[in-house]
């Protein structure tokens, strides 16, 4: 059964005004109106629509929080999303996800936040929209997610398409975890073998099951996959690259992202929720335990051996995404020094 809230209790504490000071040199973009998304979309082209829409409504890493700010976290698939969102329903924030129109929901004509309970995390609060899907943040914004102050989290697996939700008065901060290209890569393909409980957006395959990884990757090298440069192609929303587009991508993810790697999580985790005063819950230390170091949706299945042709080849095809990697190993540690907490040591 679900109850429903009439408020969240929402409170978003300020990341520590030094740490705004350490702001390194980023680009910006000035803006003297503030159209609004329709009137930008005629004026400009897609690729324009989006560098604008990115300056005008997130926030950077090194600007301090606002108020009106909302965490907004990119879920990238295999890369511990799911353990992220059992973390921060079991510390008692209010999400706003795909399970958010669950049970009807999705025909509330109002924004709103409901209760839903399970026997692992009783009481996981919701606000009613679905953020996983283009069409489900179009109706998102509709109603008025970012301006209604009723998420304290967000997960998005498009954020080039989460960001269309906020304006310059309430802006998206974003946070990821990142893993290896190739591991998550083959975390995928044999999670899409098995996976029947996310049947919709054609996550399982069975199909996949009587392919070995060979061949699978044959497919990925024509084009046809959901792993060639994944992260360029959702991060620069499109799927072809230049040098020029890395450093672009580079450079969103500098000033755009706080970032964490799925093979540092604990460190990870510590970093977001000092950054958004998520870090004195009282309920922290023991959801810490049942989500992040017990983990959720593990798919234990074979690896591949660094070096080996399988290996050369999956790098080969994602090739910028590789670079991408690399770039944010280095702004982990880069990162980490603002915190003046850890003593970093990126493998």
């Amino acid at each position: 059964m679900t109850e429903m809230l009439k408020r969240p209790v929402r409170r978003r504490i300020g990341f520590v005004a030094t740490f705004a000071l350490a702001l390194v040199t980023g680009y910006s973009l000035l803006w003297e109106s503030s159209p609004d998304y329709d009137t930008i979309r005629r004026r400009t082209s897609r690729a324009t629509l989006y560098d604008k829409l990115l300056a005008r409504n997130t926030g950077d890493v090194m600007e301090p929080l606002k108020e009106s700010d909302t965490p907004v976290y990119w879920h990238i698939p295999k890369a511990s999303g799911t353990s992220m969102k059992r973390y921060y329903g079991c510390m008692g924030l209010t999400a706003a996800s795909e399970t958010g129109i669950i049970d009807g929901h999705d025909k509330d004509e109002t924004i709103q936040v409901w209760q839903r309970g399970n026997k692992k995390f009783p009481g996981l609060k919701l606000v009613n929209v679905d953020t996983s899907t283009r069409e489900g943040i179009a109706r998102a914004k509709k109603l008025g997610l970012a301006q209604s102050g009723l998420a304290d989290i967000v997960f998005a697996p498009l954020p080039s398409y989460a960001l269309t939700m906020f304006d310059p008065n309430h802006k998206a901060r974003f946070f990821a975890l990142f893993r290896h290209p190739i591991e998550r890569a083959v975390s995928l393909f044999y999670y899409h073998q098995v996976a029947e409980w996310e049947k919709a957006g054609h996550v399982y395959r069975p199909e996949l099951a009587g392919m070995t990884i060979e061949e699978w990757l044959l497919r990925q090298r024509r084009g046809g996959g959901d792993v060639k440069n994944f992260l360029m192609t959702i991060i620069l929303n499109k799927n072809q690259f230049t040098s020029k587009d890395l450093e672009k991508a580079k450079e969103i993810i500098r000033t755009k992202f706080l970032v964490g790697l799925s093979s540092k999580m604990e460190e990870s985790v510590d970093r977001f929720d000092t950054y958004f005063g998520w870090a004195d819950n009282e309920k922290r230390p023991v959801c810490q335990e049942e989500a992040i170091q017990s983990g959720f949706n593990k798919n234990p299945h074979a690896t591949i051996e660094k070096g080996s042709a399988t290996w050369n080849a999956l790098a080969e095809v994602n090739d910028y995404d590789m670079q991408i990697y690399d770039f944010i190993l280095e702004l982990f540690q880069k990162q980490g020094e603002l915190f003046g907490k850890y003593e970093v040591n990126v493998d």
